[in-house]
């Protein structure tokens, strides 16, 4: 996979798996359909985590650059 389109691929995930994350965190209990958010949230988060092991994406710390500066 060229690194362009992996870093993209990488972005993309990150994006995915926030929004992912933050569903979990607040979900509105008080809906009837509290139980299937959770559920299918966790399931994106898994996905997200395959294909990010799959295309081989690397370690992340989050923070500076994503290779070492020549």
């Amino acid at each position: 996979m060229l690194p362009v389109a992996k870093k993209i691929l990488r972005s993309v995930l990150k994006v995915v798996a926030t929004a992912a994350g933050v569903v979990f965190l607040f979900d509105n209990r008080f809906s009837g359909n509290a139980g299937v958010v959770l559920l299918g949230s966790i399931a994106v988060l898994f996905i997200c985590l395959l294909v990010w092991l799959i295309f081989d994406l690397g370690d992340d710390s989050g923070l500076g650059p994503d290779e070492p500066q020549q």
